[in-house]
């Protein structure tokens, strides 16, 4: 029950098949994969990483309200 995001990049050596397989033992977990980056989206898609992660927080804070 606790909100989980996982996050890869198209290109990462944690494969998004990987990560996908990881987000399917969470049910209510998510996925986030980075279509133009590696290993590092926080740093290769920025403002995207950013996005994500503010929209997460922000559906997750007001769900538990």
């Amino acid at each position: 029950d606790i909100p989980t995001l996982f996050t890869c990049g198209r290109y990462d050596e944690a494969t998004p098949d990987t990560t996908t397989w990881y987000q399917s033992l969470l049910p209510k977990s998510e996925l986030a994969i980075f279509e133009q980056s590696a290993h590092m989206p926080h740093l290769e898609e920025t403002q995207s990483y950013l996005q994500i992660i503010k929209h997460f927080l922000w559906r997750i804070e007001h769900l538990s309200v």
